[in-house]
């Protein structure tokens, strides 16, 4: 191969559709639009023309998935589990990889039991599939925001962590599906002029929690990338999906974690070699984003919001030296599929959309020159 293309998508609640697309409701249409957004998610695949698809919010379990994607992606083989326990996903939202039919490509999933081994030594003990998380707490009586220092959390959507041979090269391809900042409280009205987060501790309390897990679960993949690059500093490794993390420092990051997610996951650049590189660096900026919405709690921000990412390790990029990966990452090559997207949306009504995200890719080039062994 000369190349090879890697997309994530998260797919809007594909589960549901999927459940839909059976409905005999045929008052409402529910199966007929149903299977209409089906098909437009089909196209939306076949113009992605991706040769690795890393799937979020796919449908829960294998039997279900098989279902699914031999409808929207004929042209790929679906990863399969063999055993959905041994995964430990959660919910109805499941991380999926689709190989393109007819390339030079064998994938397995990383066993779970692995993944807690890595996360474990490299977090000295902290991580072990579950991990201690400081939240706020109310007290009920006096409705004083406090503290708890020690509250057990694990993955929502556990991350799945594909073994990909590709062309006689051996990668690793980290798809994962962070926890929502969703809160599920209504924003109070006066949330951000002075005295608000005393006045609503609750809802403070909430928001702040929800960040907190959100953000240890992004410290529980980079726990597992840097115990590959213990046991090797030149480990091509891929991560995609949807982090959930919006902008940047948002209102609450300010004010009480001061980082930002994908700080968490890139790792620290004093560790250069460490460090995981962004797909989008050198894209436009004013498109750089994948979904539309305004933050109520943060309403200064614009509603272009980048929630999808694509990284990979230094072994994807600079020049070619010992430890280099076959394939590169060139200037220019990573974007976010805007026209893709809406030429699949574009004959479907108001209120039908193949997914509230657009999708993420970035095209590996074969380097010219093979990397020393």
């Amino acid at each position: 191969m000369d190349s090879f293309k890697l997309a994530a998508w998260n797919i809007e609640w594909s589960d549901k559709l999927l459940t839909a697309m059976a409905s005999t409701n045929a008052s409402t249409s529910t199966s007929s639009r149903a299977r209409r957004r089906a098909d437009a998610i089909g196209n939306e695949i076949g113009l992605l023309d991706a040769d690795i698809l890393v799937i979020g919010e796919g449908p829960k379990g294998e039997t279900r998935a098989v279902d699914f994607f031999g409808h929207v992606a004929p042209g790929y083989d679906l990863v399969l589990r063999g055993n959905d326990a041994a995964y430990r996903t959660q919910g109805q939202q499941w991380v999926w990889f689709l190989l393109r039919k007819g390339i030079p490509a064998a994938g397995a999933l990383l066993h779970l039991d692995r993944w807690r081994e890595v996360t474990r030594e490299a977090s000295f003990n902290e991580h072990d599939g579950k991990w201690w998380v400081g939240l706020p707490a109310i007290d009920e009586a006096s409705g004083a925001l406090l503290y708890n220092p020690e509250f057990e959390h694990k993955h929502y959507r556990h991350p799945q962590a594909l073994q990909l041979t590709l062309d006689g090269e051996q990668l690793e391809v980290i798809g994962g599906h962070l926890k929502s900042k969703y809160v599920n409280k209504s924003t109070p009205a006066d949330i951000g002029a002075p005295g608000s987060f005393t006045r609503n501790p609750s809802f403070v309390a909430k928001v702040i929690e929800a960040r907190v897990k959100l953000s240890s679960e992004a410290s529980d993949v980079r726990y597992y990338i840097d115990g590959r690059f213990k046991a090797n500093v030149d480990a091509p490794v891929i991560v995609a999906g949807d982090f959930n993390d919006g902008p940047g420092k948002e209102m609450i990051e300010e004010r009480f974690l001061l980082h930002d997610l994908i700080g968490n996951l890139q790792g620290d650049v004093f560790f250069a070699k460490r460090f995981l590189n962004h797909n989008l660096f050198d894209y436009e900026e004013e498109q750089r984003w994948t979904v539309q919405f305004e933050d109520k709690l943060d309403p200064r921000r614009p509603r272009e919001i980048l929630l999808d990412h694509i990284l990979f390790s230094q072994s994807f990029v600079g020049q070619v030296r010992p430890g280099s990966f076959a394939f590169e990452a060139r200037s220019k090559a990573g974007k976010v599929e805007h026209d893709v997207h809406q030429r699949a949306n574009a004959t479907l009504p108001s209120g039908l959309t193949t997914s509230d995200h657009r999708p993420v890719s970035m095209v590996f080039t074969r380097r010219a020159v093979p990397p020393p062994t």
